[in-house]
């Protein structure tokens, strides 16, 4: 018997609770529509697995796609499958993970101030911070993700970001709003979406039961 994964029961949940969405008749419309969204598609194959799965489902979905990752490319051969996801850039300033690490789109050497000793972008929000990043630089790599993204043909409808990193101060947060208008997206949680990321703060065992609440 084939085996249902976690992700694939919590999205159900989600879809269950949510109810229909989608155009319907004037007798059964809802004041609410679900839209769900997922990050970090193409930080890993296992990653972009799970989002696959969630396509399968068939659910009103958005993804935002981590262009600076190694497992890229596979997420972009998933996402031509599915045209009716919606998809965003998740601008990328981060490399959180102890033995996997990638750095800029641009090259380590035309954004020195965005990287560690070995090349990598820093692993945390305040390591970043900590770095005196040049403006300028973080500029050229968010048009280089950007660019990259354009370039695979997919339709791209808004930019969210890794970490926060990328809105992380007054002055980057103005530049993704420039870049947003720039390029004729969204920006993710600048219309009101409901934020349910405090779950990632239960434990394991709980996250279920976590997000169903929220």
């Amino acid at each position: 018997m084939k085996r249902i994964s976690i992700t694939s029961i919590l999205f159900l949940c989600l879809s269950i609770l949510a109810g229909p969405a989608g155009a319907q008749d004037d007798s059964t419309a809802l004041d609410t529509y679900v839209l769900l969204r997922s990050d970090d598609l193409g930080m890993s194959h296992t990653t972009n697995m799970a989002n696959r799965q969630a396509m399968e489902l068939g659910l009103p979905l958005s993804v935002s796609v981590m262009f600076a990752c190694p497992w890229y490319q596979e997420a972009v051969e998933i996402l031509r499958e599915f045209p009716d996801v919606s998809v965003g850039v998740h601008l990328t300033l981060n490399a959180e993970w102890k033995n996997y690490r990638w750095g800029p789109v641009a090259g380590r050497t035309r954004v020195p101030s965005l990287v560690d000793s070995l090349g990598y972008f820093y692993p945390t929000h305040g390591a970043f911070a900590d770095a005196n990043p040049d403006i300028e630089e973080v500029e050229i790599e968010l048009r280089a993700q950007i660019d990259r993204a354009m370039s695979t043909g997919l339709t791209i409808d808004y930019f969210d970001y890794h970490m926060g990193t990328a809105v992380s101060t007054p002055p980057l947060r103005a530049l993704v709003e420039r870049l947003a208008k720039e390029y004729g997206v969204g920006i993710a949680r600048y219309f009101a979406e409901e934020d349910l990321s405090n779950h990632y703060l239960a434990e394991p065992d709980l996250k279920l039961d976590s997000l169903l609440i929220a």
